[in-house]
């Protein structure tokens, strides 16, 4: 059996893609930055799988060889985690589990790129030190409201697709 929480993950983290790529459309240069691609996050993946926990700016490294796809693959796998985490908090914890709760907790997980991947990305907390910050912080609160969506319709019942939840 499937735990609910790859589906639910998927979906929202698709959610979160999408919602990232309109706002870069529809928002311009003002909800896009080079600094936050898939392409970076595999790099900076790469370089915590060798050991090596803070950069002085990862953009400005050489690319590696397959950092695209391990870079979707830690954005998925993330996602399936952290939907899997908020899926299985204790009922005191978590309330009742439904489009809000998701939302909010969507939300709240923008603290981890603001203040852990960020960090150790050269950025700085909350991306303080890119010389972009509120460009970063927009695209990272869209980015994850969006994700919070995804949670609240899965946890809610009414997940995109017409899938049916596995809980």
């Amino acid at each position: 059996r499937i735990p609910a929480g790859v589906p639910a993950g998927v979906l929202a983290t698709v959610a979160m893609d999408v919602a990232m790529v309109a706002a870069g459309v529809l928002g311009g240069s003002a909800f896009s930055s080079d600094r936050l691609g898939p392409d970076m996050i595999g790099r900076w993946a790469a370089g915590l799988l060798r050991g090596r926990w803070r950069r002085a700016d990862i953009s400005r490294e050489p690319a590696q060889r397959g950092e695209l796809a391990l870079g979707l693959v830690t954005h998925y796998v993330t996602g399936v985690a952290l939907t899997q985490a908020f899926l299985l908090a204790p009922p005191r914890w978590r309330g009742r589990r439904g489009f809000l709760a998701g939302t909010l907790y969507g939300i709240s997980t923008a603290v981890l790129p603001l203040l852990m991947m960020f960090p150790s990305m050269g950025y700085g907390w909350f991306g303080l030190r890119s010389g972009e910050a509120g460009r970063l912080n927009r695209i990272m609160l869209v980015g994850h409201i969006a994700f919070g969506v995804g949670i609240g319709l899965w946890a809610r019942g009414r997940s995109p697709l017409g899938l049916r939840r596995l809980t």
